[in-house]
């Protein structure tokens, strides 16, 4: 309870420094999706990013990999492992280790919240950078603990899904008999949403591989997807030089693949008919005929001679 007050203080000293800051002072709060690599990074995210005089990076490798877009700004780190615990009661957690974890974690989101609304209520521009698109798996808490009209906006970007999907040349929408795309990741403990119950649907899956249990996520699959279905791993996506795309099916992916050594946490795993069949339609597209020469007219005089 003590730990939740001064937070809760906190939260309001800072953004009441904002609030009570004129208009024509106060600086603006940017979460910006980088794209899987520099020349991915949008007009827009680039356009934003030069305003920025602080930005905040959860790697110091960041720095490293985007030195010319960063140089001569004030960086802060917030570190990956600030998302410790984050939306848990410290005081519901089983352990002392893991109170003083989530606690700790807890004073670093706020410190970094902090800084954050001190620095826009003094005219500045901030900028989170994250990987890929910040809607993907990025860090999202800053504006979850910022007031909802705190001046800010996030950029999207190029995420390592969408370059997966340039990769290997497919649209993962089309999937001949089906329309959906299933994103998801590792099952971890608490998970109501198990992979094996989204494969019942037969569907198109872009998996984020973190924490990854390969052979266990194959033997699921062979129960629902016929051994012939395609896969295929892209690891570095979207980066020119490093891209590399590994192609094999449901049955022989665990025999075939050299699952243990692929990039870590760089390399997505895409599962579907899309990507043999491509843009095919089971009906062709004919019954959606009316509404696409409604929308985007017929094919004219195209192909006739």
């Amino acid at each position: 309870m003590r730990i939740a007050i001064v937070l809760a203080l906190s939260i309001l000293m800072a953004c009441g420094a904002w609030a009570q800051a004129p208009e024509a002072q106060q600086g603006m709060f940017y979460v910006i999706g980088m794209g899987t690599t520099p020349d991915l990074l949008t007009l827009r995210g680039a356009a934003a990013l030069e305003k920025c005089d602080m930005v905040l990076l959860e790697n110091e490798s960041d720095a490293e990999f985007w030195a010319d877009l960063i140089e001569g700004k004030e960086v802060v780190l917030a570190y990956h492992a600030a998302r410790y615990f984050y939306g848990i009661d410290p005081a519901d957690l089983d352990t002392e280790e893991q109170r003083n974890m989530a606690e700790q974690a807890a004073q670093v989101r706020q410190s970094i919240v902090d800084r954050v609304a001190q620095a826009v209520a003094e005219g500045r521009t901030v900028g989170a950078l994250q990987w890929g698109d910040a809607m993907m798996y990025g860090a999202t808490w800053y504006l979850e603990m910022l007031p909802e009209d705190f001046p800010s906006e996030v950029i999207p970007g190029v995420g390592a899904m969408q370059a997966a999907a340039a990769a290997v040349k497919r649209n993962p929408v089309f999937g001949y008999d089906t329309n959906s795309v299933v994103v998801t990741q590792a099952d971890f403990p608490g998970r109501t949403d198990l992979n094996e119950q989204l494969m019942e649907t037969g569907t198109s899956l872009v998996v984020f591989t973190m924490h990854f249990d390969y052979p266990g996520f194959f033997e699921q699959l062979a129960r629902h997807y016929p051994l012939d279905t395609p896969v295929a791993v892209v690891e570095w996506a979207g980066i020119p030089g490093m891209e590399n795309v590994i192609r094999s099916t449901v049955g022989e992916f665990v025999s075939e693949v050299d699952y243990e050594n692929l990039a870590p946490d760089a390399h997505l795993l895409l599962v579907g008919k899309f990507l043999e069949c491509g843009q095919g339609r089971i009906d062709g597209l004919a019954a959606g005929q009316a509404y696409v020469e409604r929308m985007h007219g017929g094919m004219g005089d195209a192909g006739t001679e």
